[in-house]
């Protein structure tokens, strides 16, 4: 098959499992084509772990010159009506009823992208994100007869304007797919016409051949790490005051925190404050590669989510199952749909903002004996090879793909029809 892959910015640093999804769809035969919203992010420049076989499409049409903006769309929406004819003019001059006014008058936006992907004879649309890259993929595949579907993280279903339409925009999706059964019942919310036969439940997947353990007993100093981008959601500022509160009772630990965000400066201030820069490492933005040969040499995984003060919250963290893949028994919390990951035997799950919870959970981590260490590491990279593998989350979608192009495009699963 040949996929369009559309995501709102690419290459991102932190979004290697767009990266994953490409490569593994690559791996199996597929062409793929990512279309790109915007722009790739600097900090991935010549770094082979996020350059793709096929080639990558900057969508046309959204900024520079308005005036020659308008004149590319014109121009598009006149090749596109050359080539497609009444069928394409139709869809386009005819709102459908009881289509809301604001997403039927976003179709304007599009016509030269559109007109980029007609031109690439594609035989689906993925979309990554719930966001304004699923319009474009919503008007693709109304307008184009293009099969469509969409994987829904976190931020794209709980603090997302755009879910008001989830009934139109993901109505046209033959797949609708999000990382945890908790995701899936607050889609259903938001899309109450939804077809909950067509929203299904699939974790991003990880390379295991890259993220592999490098089994040891626990070190001393007990060496703990976390990555992540440093804003509210990730909940490293409870790591830290648990660090704090541990700290008055023993020292003999260590904390990587990796990643980069917002609140390094507060959190580099709250760590003066509690007096344990010795104890606790900032180490800024890290690559993949860096990731998968330090986390092999940790002991435990850390990523205390919650849920911050706009809504905004994790979905299912790509980060933890990296660590558990590297063989690190994992802490989190009890949120979301964090214990679909952290399942029994291969971590420990606290309460969310309870900084004297988690410094109990560090403490137990520490105290665990060589061999409760040891069984511990190994489920958690059970787990990882059962139910986190890239090869298991591209072929399934591979084959929702291939299940469902022999079916009508469901432009006619809308609201009133």
């Amino acid at each position: 098959m040949k996929i369009g892959y559309l995501i709102a910015d690419f290459p991102v640093l932190s979004e290697t499992f767009v990266v994953n999804d490409i490569k593994g769809l690559e791996a199996l035969g597929h062409e793929v084509v990512a279309i790109s919203l915007g722009k790739a992010d600097p900090a991935t420049e010549g770094n082979p772990n996020y350059q793709i076989a096929g080639r990558t499409i900057r969508v046309k049409g959204l900024a520079g010159n308005p005036l020659v903006r308008k004149a590319t769309k014109l121009r598009s929406r006149f090749a596109l009506t050359r080539r497609r004819g009444s069928s394409f003019r139709e869809k386009y001059n005819h709102k459908p009823a009881g289509m809301p006014d604001d997403l039927w008058q976003d179709r304007l936006t599009w016509d030269a992208a559109l007109d980029q992907i007609d031109r690439e004879r594609f035989d689906w649309i993925y979309v990554q994100f719930a966001m304004r890259q699923l319009l474009l993929g919503f008007w693709a595949s109304r307008l184009l007869d293009l099969p469509l579907g969409v994987t829904l993280q976190a931020h794209d279903i709980f603090t997302n304007p755009m879910a008001k339409w989830f009934d139109w925009t993901l109505g046209q999706c033959r797949a609708v797919v999000t990382v945890s059964h908790y995701n899936r019942e607050a889609i259903l919310k938001l899309g109450p016409k939804l077809d909950p036969e067509r929203v299904k439940v699939l974790a991003n997947g990880i390379d295991i051949d890259r993220f592999k353990p490098g089994p040891h007993p626990p070190h001393r100093p007990f060496r703990f790490a976390g990555t992540g981008r440093l804003v509210e959601i990730k909940g490293f500022h409870v790591l830290i005051d648990a660090v704090g509160l541990l700290a008055q009772k023993r020292r003999d630990f260590k904390v990587s925190l990796i990643g980069d965000g917002p609140l390094r400066e507060a959190f580099e201030k709250r760590i003066a404050e509690l007096g344990i820069a010795d104890l606790i490492e900032l180490l800024g933005k890290r690559d993949a590669s860096f990731l998968q040969a330090f986390l092999p040499e940790q002991d435990c995984f850390v990523l205390p989510c919650v849920i911050a003060k706009d809504g905004n919250r994790d979905g299912m963290p790509l980060a933890l199952r990296e660590g558990m893949a590297c063989g690190l028994p994992a802490i989190s919390t009890k949120l979301l749909g964090l214990h679909e990951t952290v399942s029994p035997g291969t971590g420990t799950l606290v309460n969310p903002d309870d900084p004297a919870d988690l410094a109990r959970a560090l403490e137990a981590m520490i105290e665990l004996s060589p061999d409760a260490y040891r069984t511990m590491a190994e489920a958690a990279r059970t787990k990882a090879e059962t139910e986190f593998s890239l090869l298991h989350e591209v072929s399934t979608i591979a084959r929702w793909m291939a299940d469902e192009r022999s079916e009508e495009v469901p432009g006619r699963v809308t609201p009133g029809h």
